[in-house]
């Protein structure tokens, strides 16, 4: 079976969001499905040219230029000296008073982000439709593949197979309008609910990472279509090239991989590290946090702040490629997983690198949704623990134990379930399922 693939993010472009669909294009062939992959090429985001060794070289990917519009407005303010930091520089407000010229950089990114309908990939997305018919009069394909955010791809999918007249899988690697880091405008959510609304509506399946987002939108497709939770995971073959960096045995060293934003943000572990230290000085010698990846411009004052009061404690590496990051990560004594906010929609809330946290057999440390999915396979297999992440005390309480000893031990075994060749065999199976139910042969 020929599947045709819509994924924005996908080598050379680096980052979490390329994994999935990196992963699922190198092994769905070992199931009898050969993918063609429309991605982006795209110069603004993270590059990771170590990707492109694992992508098959006997399938097709078409790679279409884009620059979102909010990338060229930022590089045009600070061309002009609207970057973020010249709020030393006022600007007159409607008033006459002076209002920062960083604060006026925000209001206009996020009124043109508003704008942007689905998203600032819109453009790329109009692009796809023509392109990805071209392709299929030259390649037949039996099942067209979408994975979002963004939600262009989505878009262009479901016009690419309703023009071709095959089925298409929406795969949501996160939920939209339900999202716990959903903020748009009231007038502006009525918009994205509605064309969510229409996109599920024409999808001939649906695929997500966690049990609960798969319940929430099986709820709103169409009666009888199918809706499969396979969760993010972790490629052995990663771990087998990958060997720990070296550090000194005398640390206790936590590493979070990736990137803060939305409600995920660093703040209340910080607390909780400075109200360890304020009841045990002494774990300052030895307590060393170390992020590694882009952690987000948002929370640079945060962390300059926090680096200020106690130099040498926290560690920046700036983004790596991928096997370095596992190299970071296979170096931990323990690894902090941040989802942050309590609400029902961060329940369901399963991030990629807590599969790879998994196989390395690290405990790791969840903050926000402690009773979500997540919080709950830690429990179930002794891999961590899981705290609210507006309790700093709490924060200080664990890592004085675990810097003590007591943390607990989970086995790199335990996460054998989520191995990427394997779910991509329940990808490959759903697919050729959701096939079969189109042409009328289930």
């Amino acid at each position: 079976m020929r599947v045709l693939m819509l994924a924005y993010f996908y080598p050379p472009l680096g980052g979490a969001g390329v994994q999935r669909s990196l992963k699922f294009s190198k092994y769905l062939p070992e199931f009898g499905i050969t993918p063609s992959i429309i991605s982006a090429d795209s110069s603004v985001y993270t590059q990771d040219s170590s990707l492109l060794a694992e992508v098959p070289t006997d399938i097709e990917v078409l790679r279409l230029r884009h620059t979102p519009v909010l990338a060229r407005l930022v590089s045009l303010m600070r061309r002009q000296g609207f970057a973020r930091g010249a709020s030393a520089t006022p600007a007159a407000g409607p008033s006459g008073a002076t209002v920062p010229v960083g604060r006026w950089r925000d209001r206009a990114l996020r009124v043109v982000g508003a704008l942007q309908f689905p998203d600032d990939k819109v453009a790329w997305s109009r692009r796809v439709v023509p392109a990805a018919l071209s392709l299929m009069r030259r390649v037949p394909i039996d099942l067209v593949y979408s994975s979002a955010p963004p939600v262009s791809a989505h878009l262009a999918a479901m016009k690419v197979a309703r023009r071709a007249r095959v089925p298409w899988v929406a795969d949501f690697r996160d939920l939209w309008t339900e999202n716990p880091d959903y903020s748009a405008p009231y007038w502006r959510r009525v918009l994205d609910r509605r064309l969510e609304t229409r996109l599920l509506a024409a999808a001939d399946g649906i695929v997500t990472v966690s049990e609960q987002m798969a319940a929430t939108l099986a709820g709103r497709v169409r009666p009888g279509v199918p809706v499969l939770s396979v969760p993010n995971g972790y490629d052995e073959a990663d771990f087998a090239e990958a060997t720990a960096r070296e550090r000194s045995p005398e640390e206790f060293c936590i590493v979070h991989a990736g990137t803060f934003y939305g409600n995920r943000s660093p703040d209340s572990f910080l607390r909780g590290v400075e109200q360890l230290f304020q009841n045990e000085p002494q774990a300052r010698q030895r307590l060393r946090i170390r992020l590694v990846g882009n952690v987000g411009s948002r929370f640079e004052p945060l962390l300059s702040s926090f680096e200020s009061r106690l130099p040498g404690v926290l560690e920046r590496t700036g983004y790596v490629e991928h096997h370095r990051a596992l190299a970071e990560i296979l170096a931990a004594d323990a690894l902090l997983l941040v989802i942050g906010g309590d609400s029902e929609s961060a329940a369901g809330v399963m991030t990629g690198k807590l599969f790879e946290y998994l196989r390395a057999g690290r405990p790791i440390l969840l903050l926000g949704a402690p009773n979500g999915e997540a919080a709950q396979l830690l429990r179930r297999i002794g891999a961590g623990e899981a705290l609210d992440h507006n309790e700093p005390a709490h924060v200080a309480a664990l890592l004085s134990r675990w810097m003590a000893g007591a943390a607990p031990r989970p086995v790199p075994e335990s996460a054998a379930a989520y191995e990427r060749r394997a779910l991509a065999g329940r990808l490959g199976e759903f697919l050729g399922a959701v096939h079969d139910r189109f042409h009328g042969r289930d």
